[in-house]
């Protein structure tokens, strides 16, 4: 059983100036530094000159909360996993650092994970009362029928499936064996742990467009969400985790 001892927030950084800075800044004054372990920020070779400005300044800042930089050496997103295997507190957070979700959602998490370690506690842009800002019509409708399709496909009463705003147990994280290289690995990291067996509670965040850089997903992207669910509905669970893996020989060895 995992407990709540600290947790790593992990996020990316390309192009981000101001809202990386905001993203830092911020969950350091909402949160008791006691329950941070590190920051992470995990930056691509192509980034931008004023982002790696940002990236250098919060490394270089006075704070009793360690920030943690390095270049990452996978490409894309699915370099995230680098920043997984280097965590080193009891639970993960990922976060945007393009300030698109609500930051007050980390302190609920904590809260959530120190009641109990072992429960996922995730964000929901489709909770009611929530709110989208900034997105069409159109884009806002496709998201509520995938979140539809996926809530039959897994047979859960959970609203939001393809954002991994979530705080999770780090043995979880570090065990599971992932397979996507491109932006459906967040789906994966909602879906795997779901299919794992963990319990879910959800809370509210509003949705906000993007403040600053653009966007690195895409239409494409965004269609191998479904190929990759419909893969983890039916894979076996025992072949998401790593052989080697913490929970692997908990189960299976």
């Amino acid at each position: 059983m995992a407990v709540f001892k600290n947790v790593t927030l992990m996020m990316g950084a390309v192009d981000e100036t101001d809202s990386l800075r905001e993203t830092v800044l911020g969950v350091l004054d909402i949160c008791d530094h006691r329950d941070l372990r590190e920051i992470i920020i995990g930056y691509s070779q192509h980034i931008t000159p004023g982002c790696k400005a940002v990236v250098d300044e919060l490394a270089a800042m006075e704070s009793d909360v360690p920030v943690v930089t390095f270049m990452q050496r996978k490409k894309g997103i699915s370099a995230l996993t680098e920043m997984i295997d280097i965590a080193r507190g009891s639970h993960c957070i990922l976060m945007a650092s393009d300030m698109a979700l609500d930051l007050g959602c980390v302190a609920g998490m904590i809260a959530g994970a120190k009641r109990d370690g072992d429960t996922v506690v995730s964000a929901s842009r489709w909770l009611r009362g929530c709110s989208f800002h900034g997105y069409n019509t159109v884009r806002r409708l496709l998201n509520f029928a995938a979140q539809q399709f996926l809530k039959l496909l897994f047979r859960v009463k959970m609203t939001d499936f393809t954002i991994p705003y979530q705080i999770v147990p780090t043995e979880l994280y570090q065990s599971i064996a992932w397979e996507s290289e491109g932006f459906p690995i967040l789906i994966e990291m909602v879906l795997k742990p779901l299919r794992l067996g963990y319990s879910f509670v959800e809370i509210p965040t509003d949705c906000y467009s993007r403040k600053q850089g653009k966007s690195k997903n895409s239409f494409r992207q965004t269609a191998l969400y479904l190929k990759t669910a419909l893969h983890i509905r039916f894979m076996k669970k025992r072949d998401m985790l790593k052989k080697d893996s913490i929970l692997y020989q908990r189960f299976y060895g």
